[in-house]
């Protein structure tokens, strides 16, 4: 598929911590005139096979994708793949870890929330995450918002989820290297996603990068869900930098995030070679 075709390869489900079943995100995808998508849920594939099923039906063309989060010597990336086999033991193994380590993380949150005065958090988050599903911070966000502990998503992060606060709890994630391994042994391209929101310095970006490519990282998020000019550009010199080839992505998780809707992306600099053509 060519670059000129509407391409989005960063979304999320009710699989992990979306708002849209993977059958409804693939009719807001065609209907945002998205040919080309992948699903990729938090640390899970659960909503794969639903999603591309419901590709094919509705005529685009969904990639099995994730985004695992990863553990380097700073803190804490996203590497998306992207186009694997996945049913390929080292990758379902590997999944499998970091579903666990997801999943424990979340109960050690909601106790924390509870003893914080935050009752019944835990059990209505497992609830809505499901049997299956991956619970992360969002669903506490939303739960602490639907029962009016704070006023907004952000005031839920600000002060109960982030580090020091009283529900944040941090998780003994795989490292980057074992990541990259098992999209590269499921036959997929690694991508570090969205480089610009990890806070990080210049000096500590390059750095984590440089890192990524030392593993055999094989793209970059250049354009991401609100992306402004000035950051794409910067994106962009990442991947001349280190030789990167380039994706694209909204990071969609709600329709009420209108920044970061499906399909409403930024352009990807005519220089840089896009990773869909790789795949």
């Amino acid at each position: 598929m060519g670059a000129h075709k509407p391409v989005d390869l960063h979304m999320h489900s009710t699989a992990s911590d979306g708002q849209l079943t993977p059958e409804a995100l693939v009719d807001r995808v065609v209907a945002a005139g998205v040919e080309l998508m992948a699903l990729t849920d938090h640390d899970t594939l659960e909503g794969v096979s639903a999603a591309q099923a419901h590709a094919a039906a509705s005529g685009i063309r969904c990639l099995s994708g994730i985004e695992l989060s990863a553990r380097w010597a700073r803190g804490v990336v996203h590497i998306v793949g992207l186009n694997f086999d996945a049913q390929q033991p080292d990758l379902v193994t590997g999944v499998a870890q970091q579903l666990a380590a997801r999943r424990q993380r979340a109960q050690r949150i909601g106790e924390r929330l509870e003893r914080a005065g935050c009752e019944g958090v835990l059990a209505r988050v497992l609830d809505a995450a499901g049997a299956n599903g991956a619970p992360g911070r969002a669903h506490f966000a939303r739960d602490l918002v639907a029962n009016g502990v704070v006023t907004d998503f952000r005031s839920a992060f600000s002060k109960y989820l982030k580090r020091g606060r009283p529900g944040y709890c941090a998780v003994e994630w795989a490292t980057m290297e074992e990541v990259v391994a098992w999209i590269h042994a499921a036959g997929g391209k690694a991508v570090f996603a969205h480089p610009l929101r990890y806070g990080l310095s210049s000096g500590a970006l390059r750095a984590v990068i440089q890192r990524f490519v030392d593993c055999g990282g094989d793209a970059i998020e250049v354009v991401s869900g609100g992306s402004h000019r000035n950051d794409i550009e910067s994106a962009a010199a990442l991947a001349r930098r280190f030789n990167l080839v380039a994706s694209v992505g909204s990071d969609f998780h709600d329709p009420a995030f209108q920044w970061s809707d499906v399909g409403r992306l930024g352009t990807l600099p005519k220089d840089l070679a896009p990773v869909w053509v790789h795949l």
